[in-house]
């Protein structure tokens, strides 16, 4: 099969599409995979270290607000949706994959309006405003929480599938990473977030061991 995948901005977005990338290339050795994201996201790194190419079009998110920086992203949306259906034309994929970020949006748009087969997924428990817009035009949406559902205005085509890990995630056992990391018997806890949360998240953790320890 050829995979055309998209997602990027943030690792949250681009981990869970190499690890479909990933899963796929074992199963079917044969398969063809390309990415499409931008130069501005953390995917220009990322796809190409994993031993994948990627193609990019140019698309800005929208902040909260009416900014002239606004108007200017929005005039970008016909010409990234153009650029990616010239990409879609020449790589000709079986399925279209968006894992969120705005860069899904025009690409996964342009593939379903060429009734390619597509699909969105959303790890976030409130899904993002390109999930939510996809929605109406994508083949099914796969979530990674059962809440996210309910913010989905057609629900008909969401399925609960989790979110998608690599492979080397599930390889360690728990003697074996204790031994690499260099641990000994005492509890060992790790506390992470992702996106745009991780710093509150962090910042949270951070007081909660100050004052744990002081006790």
């Amino acid at each position: 099969m050829r995979i055309l995948l998209t997602g990027g901005g943030t690792a949250g977005h681009i981990n869970p599409a190499l690890a479909i990338a990933n899963h796929i290339c074992e199963k079917e050795p044969d398969s063809q995979v390309l990415f499409i994201g931008t130069k501005s996201g953390l995917e220009t790194n990322l796809v190409p270290r994993a031993g994948y190419d990627i193609e990019y079009i140019k698309i800005h998110g929208f902040a909260r607000s009416l900014t002239p920086r606004n108007i200017k992203n929005i005039a970008e949306i016909p010409v990234a949706v153009h650029k990616a259906g010239k990409i879609i034309n020449k790589f000709k994929p079986d399925v279209v994959v968006g894992t969120g970020g705005y860069v899904s949006g025009p690409v996964l748009y342009a593939a379903a309006k060429q009734n390619i087969p597509t699909l969105v997924h959303e790890s976030n428990a409130f899904p993002g405003i390109t999930t939510r817009i996809l929605s109406g035009y994508v083949d099914k949406v796969a979530i990674g929480v059962e809440d996210a559902k309910k913010y989905l205005k057609n629900d008909k085509n969401v399925i609960l599938t989790g979110t998608p890990l690599r492979s080397a995630l599930l390889e360690k056992d728990s003697l074996s990473a204790r031994a690499e990391l260099g641990l000994d018997k005492r509890p060992f806890v790790v506390a992470f977030g992702g996106s745009l949360g991780a710093r509150d998240f962090n910042k949270t953790v951070a007081e909660w061991i100050c004052r744990v320890a002081n006790e």
